[in-house]
């Protein structure tokens, strides 16, 4: 856990004279988010998602949970706080969202 998400890192470093380099990551974390909504498009096609569940705020709630995960396990060098938090996520997602 020395590096980070480099996607994560790079939006870090940007300033408000980089809109390039933000609307090219934006583009990047667009690509996530849809495919990951996809996945719980699926889920809920499939009867494992509740009905109530947002697809769009799930998956932003997942790449920012995982990019706090990975931050968090770079400052303390240690990969198990990430794992955590993120069995912890699906513990959450699987309870609330019948997942």
């Amino acid at each position: 856990m020395t590096r980070g998400c480099p996607f994560g890192t790079a939006a870090n470093d940007i300033t408000a004279d980089d809109e390039l380099i933000r609307q090219d990551l934006c583009v990047i974390f667009d690509l996530i988010k849809s495919r990951i909504a996809e996945f719980f498009v699926s889920e809920k096609t499939l009867g494992r998602l509740s009905d109530e569940a947002k697809e769009d705020q799930l998956a932003d709630y997942c790449i920012a949970t995982v990019q706090g995960a990975m931050l968090l396990g770079k400052v303390r060098r240690d990969s198990d706080v990430a794992e955590e938090v993120v069995r912890e996520t699906l513990s959450h997602l699987k309870m609330r969202y019948r997942l």
